[in-house]
């Protein structure tokens, strides 16, 4: 039988591209890495690997125990959710990832009230781009993923992994309190009244393309004055006259007396949604922090 330890080392090889990186990833040495694609190699009967220059790359033997080692991961999962499933216990580690928002406005109000429900349960939790955490999810490093996209441009999400969606976040412009800006009589801000303006966008992503694609629909002159990634920066710049900028509710802190946050008339939404993989749909640890999670995003849209 092929060893479940060195189809998963291969895998990690070929998703990460070098023998270091998937080290790095497992948790071993290269060197470790290395015996094992040996064994493997053996095993197989036929190269996994072949250099190049300085590079390896699969062949066709290794995208078939790919695929094996996909099936060995989701074996094992399904296996410990029937086990977790036979004590009726949430307890153990739950890996989750999140942007940074969603850190702020739903992670840390729900960690509280899961110590209190599940004191067994070890949840560890990592910040992450949307895009990011997918990947992270598909690779098993981590269990549970907090992701959006905006509701016009749904992104396509891997094989194997199931969404759940929270919700809409929607997006306001913050600008300086003397901002001069046309307000309509709904007190509404319209997006093609802003040409001419600097603006403070993300680092590339799913929130910077869809700030560029709406400039750019709208014919709209405008000068990226500041790129920042942070509630606290962008509002400092905003403040500071330097630009304005879009701002979701989600996890929004208070904004100083010298700026605001105006409505906008059809406002972009980010669409909010848990993600986790098919194999994991039946862990109690799973579901109840979906659970928990769900009860904080309705409280904070009540």
């Amino acid at each position: 039988m092929f060893s479940p330890e060195h189809l998963v080392s291969l895998k990690a090889v070929v998703e990460e591209g070098t023998l270091l990186a998937a080290a790095d990833r497992l948790g071993l040495t290269a060197s470790a890495i290395s015996q094992q694609l040996t064994r493997l190699q053996q095993e197989a009967g036929q190269p996994v690997l072949v250099r190049r220059g300085r590079n390896v790359v699969p062949t066709d033997a290794a995208a078939v125990l790919v695929r094996m080692a996909s099936q060995v991961e989701q074996l094992d999962e399904s296996a410990r959710a029937e086990l977790e499933l036979l004590t009726s216990k949430v307890s153990g580690p739950l890996r989750i990832s999140s942007f940074p928002t969603a850190v702020v406005g739903l992670l840390a109000p729900v960690l509280p009230v899961l110590r209190e429900l599940h004191p067994q349960l070890r949840p560890s939790v990592r910040e992450l781009t949307p895009e990011a955490s997918l990947a992270a999810l598909r690779r098993g490093e981590v269990d549970l993923s907090v992701v959006h996209d905006w509701t016009d441009h749904h992104m396509t999400l891997p094989f194997g992994l199931t969404p759940l969606e929270l919700g809409h976040d929607v997006v306001d412009l913050i600008a300086q309190h003397d901002h001069g800006l046309k307000v309509g009589r709904n007190g509404r801000v319209d997006l093609d009244d802003l040409g001419g303006l600097d603006w403070v966008d993300d680092s590339p992503g799913v929130f910077s393309d869809w700030l560029l694609s709406a400039l750019h629909l709208r014919s709209l002159d405008y000068r990226i004055a500041a790129m920042a990634d942070t509630f606290p920066s962008k509002i400092a710049l905003v403040a500071a006259g330097a630009a304005v900028g879009l701002m979701p509710r989600l996890g929004r802190p208070d904004l100083p007396d010298t700026v605001v946050a105006l409505p906008l008339r059809d406002p972009p939404t980010r669409r909010i949604m848990l993600v986790h993989r098919d194999s994991s749909e039946r862990r109690p640890a799973v579901t109840s922090v979906v659970r928990e999670i769900r009860r904080v995003w309705a409280a904070g849209s009540d």
